[in-house]
């Protein structure tokens, strides 16, 4: 075993002695109620909520794919990182509001809040669905990289699969034993070395880069060639740029990849603008919802909306993360700089197009020669960060098939001791279903992954009408989200798949992102069914779903002071939309100078995208603080919520046969039905 390996293994065996601790400790102490398991006895503090939820949200999804993708585009992804803005900007609409129908009624689960007030068996058992359909894929992923990493830094001494199922059953004991108290007290230590990480990994690159002004002039050099794996932008963004310095226009009316692709790249303003808006999707997604009943306060939110997803992330993102993937390609990662002259230090190894995802392995391999002690603490950060997230997913979607399936239809009168031996059970289908297809079948893991947050964000106007609107009846959520999942489908590769390539258009058409695809015609479909609903005085809900609004407006309140102040919020918040991460993004590409004018030219020293990018970044902040904060979306109630039994409360079945309870009971129903999802997976895989 060599000496790096050595470091890397007493790493993950304090990780472990770490997580083992939490999990033993939960056990004994968050096992005695459905909501210390599940939620944390609804008390989970400040601070804690902070590092936990925000390492949940992002660390997983970003630790590896967003150094490797700017790396391979550019300039252009960069934008991508407004997610730090769109994430907490969907939380600060819907948290609050759900954590006060959770406090009032009850709910532990999504699916438990939906039926309550749509009276749909339907939206339940979908978001069932959804949930099993995100969390597998994306498990597979966090847990498939897992093991790649340890494969790779243990120089193939531990094989990709070993690695895996060993280092993922640390999440598996943990999240089984304890709940959600062991993964948000593990999380908390996942957050900081998920932030030590990325802060390390972008001094490393830069002290390997040089100075700033050499990181600045080699940049303009590079700008002035045609070296970018997308080539120009021939005119498209306001003149014949590098794809790698400038975003290639704000639309392009183009077919999408696979059949006809976009000039200069495919992250055009209004790509960039549907991308990070349908990732709010892991904050909709059922799975993520759940974590806004656990926090102790809604006031709790906006320390997570404002520090832990804005400041935090968008620092990570913005600066280091973009110092990670460009400056990979100044250091003798990508071939086009190196045949070109444009290599600063040539210390790593050149990585192609189809293998992109192997830049951060390399750049932690940077440190073999000074710190190996190093290269395994940051191997371990990255781990934590992709256990952070899925020890998240995991949770929650045990948690929500256990309430929502099998206690909701299968066996409703189950005692708590039963119904946490059946979550733990599901909990290890689910590990074991992902581990197969992270295992067996990994095309599939990445085309599943690839759609399931667009798919959850489907889920907006479900929690729309909830949350906000009681106009939108309970068909026109239903038929609404259908069309948005199918259409979702129908945009992404797995569309093309499914139909043999028969679609007259490929992944992302018109670069508008998937998840819009599906917003645009679910939103379409809702709202039509919702204005035919009202006009002809059919929707007979209305009344009940009204409660549950005269409830929210009694409590949420807006300070008499701040009323005045509606209006600019909305303005400003549409100023932020367009000109920041929307379409007028288009502006940055030459706004501080012309990409190919040179360094002198150059305003801000840096490329001209890339600062109208971290200014706007700095209004988003701004714009979170805003909302949360003064427009009162984040704080306390401005009165108390009392419980009571205003109406039929989710379990109750007062006489009523569920068709379900005809069949049988036991564990056997799960086991299909997960058999069955296994299943459809490998027989696409092989067969279709």
């Amino acid at each position: 075993m060599s000496e790096k390996s050595l470091w890397l293994f007493i790493f993950i065996l304090l990780y472990a002695a770490y997580c083992f601790f939490w999990g033993v400790r939960g056990s004994r102490h968050n096992s005695d109620t459905p909501e210390k398991y599940y939620l944390a006895n609804r008390n989970i503090p400040s601070w804690v909520f902070f590092f936990a939820t925000t390492a949940a949200t992002f660390a997983g999804l970003t630790i590896i794919s967003q150094t490797s993708l700017i790396f391979h585009d550019g300039f252009q992804y960069v934008g991508t990182a407004f997610i730090a803005i769109t994430v907490p900007l969907g939380s600060v609409f819907f948290f609050k509001r759900q954590w006060m129908l959770s406090r009032k009624f009850g709910y532990i689960t999504p699916g438990e809040m939906y039926y309550d007030y749509y009276k749909s068996d339907t939206i339940r058992i979908i978001s069932v669905i959804v949930t099993f359909f995100v969390a597998i894929p994306l498990l597979a992923v966090f847990f498939g990289a897992t093991g790649y990493l340890v494969n790779i830094l243990t120089e193939q001494y531990v094989s990709r699969e070993l690695g895996m199922w060993v280092i993922s059953a640390i999440v598996l004991f943990y999240v089984t034993s304890g709940g959600l108290k062991s993964i948000v007290s593990v999380g908390v230590v996942q957050s900081w070395l998920y932030f030590l990480t990325v802060l390390l990994l972008g001094i490393i690159v830069y002290s390997f880069v040089g100075d700033f002004e050499l990181f600045g002039r080699t940049l303009a050099k590079a700008a002035t060639t045609n070296i970018s794996i997308w080539g120009g932008t021939n005119g498209y963004g306001g003149g014949e740029y590098n794809g790698y310095f400038a975003l290639p226009g704000v639309i392009q009316w183009v077919a999408g990849l696979g059949k006809n692709e976009a000039i200069g790249g495919p992250w055009t303003a209004m790509m960039i603008f549907t991308f990070t808006i349908s990732f709010m999707g892991i904050i909709l997604s059922p799975s993520f919802s759940m974590w806004s009943y656990s926090a102790k306060h809604p006031k709790v939110f906006s320390y997570y909306q404002i520090w832990g997803s804005a400041v935090i992330v968008g620092l990570l993102l913005f600066v280091f993360t973009t110092i990670q993937g460009v400056g990979a390609s100044l250091l003798g990662a990508n071939a086009d700089f190196n045949s070109n002259g444009l290599t600063i230090n040539n210390l790593l190894p050149e990585v192609s197009s189809k293998n992109h995802t192997l830049v951060i392995y390399n750049i932690i391999s940077l440190m073999d020669k000074y710190a190996l002690w190093l290269t395994g603490l940051l191997a371990l950060g990255i781990i934590a960060a992709l256990q952070s997230t899925a020890a998240a997913l995991l949770m929650t979607s045990g948690s929500i098939i256990t309430r929502d399936l099998y206690k909701a239809y299968v066996n409703k009168n189950i005692s708590w001791k039963k119904e946490l031996a059946t979550t733990r059970v599901i909990i290890l289908l689910i590990f074991l279903s992902s581990l197969y297809l992270a295992t067996f079948a990994k095309p599939a893991m990445v085309i599943f992954s690839g759609i399931s947050i667009s798919i959850a964000f489907q889920f907006i106007m479900v929690l729309l009408g909830l949350l906000w609107f009681p106009w939108i009846s309970r068909g026109a959520a239903i038929f609404g989200l259908i069309i948005g999942i199918i259409v979702v489908i129908l945009t992404e590769t797995i569309g093309q798949q499914i139909t043999g390539n028969r679609l007259p258009w490929g992944r992302w058409p018109l670069t508008i992102h998937s998840g819009v695809w599906g917003l645009l015609f679910n939103g379409f479909v809702c709202f039509s069914i919702s204005a035919f609903s009202n006009i002809t005085k059919i929707d007979i809900h209305r009344p009940h779903r009204q409660k549950f609004h005269d409830f929210l407006n009694d409590h949420m309140g807006l300070h008499p002071s701040r009323t005045k102040l509606r209006s600019f919020a909305y303005v400003i918040a549409l100023i932020w939309l367009f000109f920041g991460v929307g379409p007028g993004q288009v502006i940055g590409n030459n706004f501080f100078g012309e990409p190919g004018a040179g360094y002198d030219a150059w305003i801000l020293k840096i490329p001209s995208i890339w600062g109208y990018q971290l200014i706007w970044w700095i209004f988003g902040i701004g714009l979170i603080w805003f909302l949360s904060s003064k427009m009162d979306l984040s704080t306390f109630p401005n009165k108390p919520i009392q419980t009571n039994d205003l109406h039929k409360k989710p379990d109750e079945v007062q006489g009523e046969v569920n068709y379900i309870d005809k069949v049988g009971t036991g564990y056997g129903w799960i086991l299909i039905l997960i058999g069955i999802a296994i299943f459809s997976i490998v027989f696409y895989v092989y067969f279709v």
